[in-house]
């Protein structure tokens, strides 16, 4: 505790996950000869449980009140999670040699701050923040052929590793700016009180674009962009009655 109101808290973490679910093509051609073991199916896909994980976070967060007008959190998140499969359809690279594919899980964010502030102001104004920053997850490089013959497209250029794409850094920052009437209470009829407020919220207030879902297929002309963007600013008013 850092002063009254206040509270600052440090923690560490590990953790590891051990026969997770991943599949592998056991019908893949063998490596020396490039012929499947039956060759009687194209491909067979068996699920495993032969999957690992493994991860450290280091969590920094304030909680309190400043004054007596605003309170708020802030919290900051240093992290790092390996893996070896990203799901149970996940197929690897090479299906003779799953250690290429050590390496960041999908959801892997290095850093990450988040902070959420009131401040009530006189004559029943009141104004929040919200701020969201954080690296990007990673994405996976291919390069958009079958080269080991495996009937799956999932092959890698040589020497790249598995989740080795990194995009841009997120960042999202939203307001709200309310203001709120209160009405007086009639007595002996009424416990509660009545209030009515109006609020506008500003989401994306700078309009950042932040882009997710970046292609990594090198054969695709849209290798290295992303598909995909999380919303536009955007304005929405609201009325609230309290009764």
């Amino acid at each position: 505790q850092l002063w009254k109101g206040a509270q600052l808290t440090v923690e560490g973490q590990t953790f590891r996950a051990v026969h997770l679910f991943r599949s592998r093509n056991v019908n893949a051609p063998l490596p020396l000869t490039g012929l499947p073991p039956d060759p009687n199916f194209t491909s067979i896909d068996q699920a495993e449980s032969s999957a690992t994980l493994r991860g450290n976070a280091l969590n920094v967060s304030f909680r309190g009140q400043i004054g007596k007008r605003f309170h708020g959190m802030a919290q900051y998140t240093f992290s790092h999670t390996i893996n070896d499969a990203s799901g149970v359809f996940s197929l690897p690279a090479n299906n003779y040699d799953l250690r290429p594919e050590r390496g960041r899980a999908d959801f892997d964010r290095r850093h990450r701050f988040s902070f959420f502030g009131t401040l009530n102001l006189p004559a029943g104004f009141r104004f929040g923040a919200v701020l969201a920053v954080s690296t990007a997850p990673p994405f996976n490089i291919t390069t958009g052929a079958d080269d080991n013959h495996d009937s799956v497209a999932t092959d890698r250029p040589p020497g790249v590793g598995r989740n080795t794409g990194h995009g841009p850094n997120l960042l999202q920052l939203d307001l709200r700016f309310g203001k709120s009437f209160r009405f007086p209470r009639p007595a002996n009829r009424e416990r509660t009180s009545r209030n009515l407020e109006f609020n506008v919220d500003v989401f994306n207030v700078s309009n950042r674009t932040n882009f997710n879902n970046f292609v990594g297929v090198q054969t695709s002309p849209f290798f290295g962009r992303a598909n995909s963007a999380l919303p536009a600013r955007l304005i929405q008013l609201s009325v609230r009655y309290h009764f």
